[in-house]
């Protein structure tokens, strides 16, 4: 048994309770009924779960009160017994609370665990329509303005070697007839990371020439590419890929060596069919004029 004093104690704590379900701050009783506890952190995630402060309020004063009439639900908040109805049957759609055929009628909270339960379920269904509808009506009118509204002949800046190899495999992933390529000695060595790229570019029946400087120390490395038109060329210092005579990628690598993860590289990203076709002469002529893969002493 509690002591005259303990008990006393306990009724203000929940006397301050009752208050705060009414709309001032104040605390809330533990299992024992004594605790004290900031009811605004047990209202606010009942809010983002989609209540209203009322409906938080009234399901609180379920869960502490257990099985209650409206008019006792009316008494705890201060809501207007006419609202509480209204509240309830809000609650008991949202799988809050359940409705007790009783005279007079009674509801009772459904455990925390299995609302948040529902209201997920809910959610993720009401998402995934919506994400449908998306897809499905929406994102065609964002395709279809963006092909009249892309900027042309723009060029872009792309720094750092991670940045330019994404940008690489874009660009190879994307062509639809043929890709070029202009590179140095350990450019070679760095093209192995585009392998997969190139591969399926090629299943696609996608032509892939490259010029670049083969020696003894890439031999082994560019081995993976023969599947690619690969010609020797000697005097490269720059790096050029260029798709469709549509888009092409100018680079200078800082430093030129064989890391594939470090470096300050500078890329050019070049959308202008103009100045793509000129860069595109350039290096055919160069390949016609290079020796076929080979070792080079």
């Amino acid at each position: 048994m509690l002591s005259k004093k303990r008990q006393k104690n306990c009724l203000i704590n929940q006397e301050s309770y009752y208050t705060s379900l009414s709309g001032e701050q104040s605390f809330s009783p533990d299992k024992r009924g004594c605790g004290m506890e900031s009811t605004k952190k047990l209202i606010s995630p009942l809010l983002e779960l989609g209540l209203n402060k009322y409906e938080a309020r009234v399901y609180l004063s379920l869960v502490t009160e257990g099985t209650s009439t409206a008019k006792n639900i009316s008494n705890v908040t201060g809501i207007p017994y006419g609202k509480v109805y209204e509240i309830i049957n809000a609650l008991g759609n949202k799988g809050f609370c359940v409705l007790l055929p009783t005279k007079p009628m009674k509801c009772k909270a459904v455990s925390p665990k299995e609302a948040v339960k529902k209201t997920k379920e809910k959610i993720e269904d009401r998402f995934q329509k919506l994400e449908k509808q998306i897809h499905k009506n929406i994102n065609p009118l964002f395709e279809k303005t963006k092909e009249f509204n892309e900027p042309q002949g723009v060029f872009w800046v792309v720094n750092g070697r991670s940045n330019i190899i994404q940008k690489i495999n874009e660009l190879i992933n994307k062509a639809q007839k043929y890709v070029y390529i202009f590179t140095t000695e350990n450019g070679l060595k760095r093209f192995i990371i585009h392998k997969n790229e190139l591969q399926d570019a090629k299943k696609r029946n996608i032509q892939i020439k490259i010029a670049g400087c083969i020696t003894k120390e890439n031999q082994e490395d560019i081995q993976s590419l023969k599947f690619c038109d690969l010609r020797h060329s000697n005097k490269i210092h720059t790096h050029l890929v260029s798709i469709d005579g549509k888009e092409s990628f100018m680079i200078e690598a800082i430093p030129d060596d064989d890391s594939i993860i470090y470096g300050r590289d500078l890329g050019v990203w070049i959308q202008n069919p103009s100045f793509t076709s000129l860069l595109e002469d350039s290096f055919l002529t160069k390949f016609n004029r290079s020796k076929p893969q080979k070792i080079i002493k």
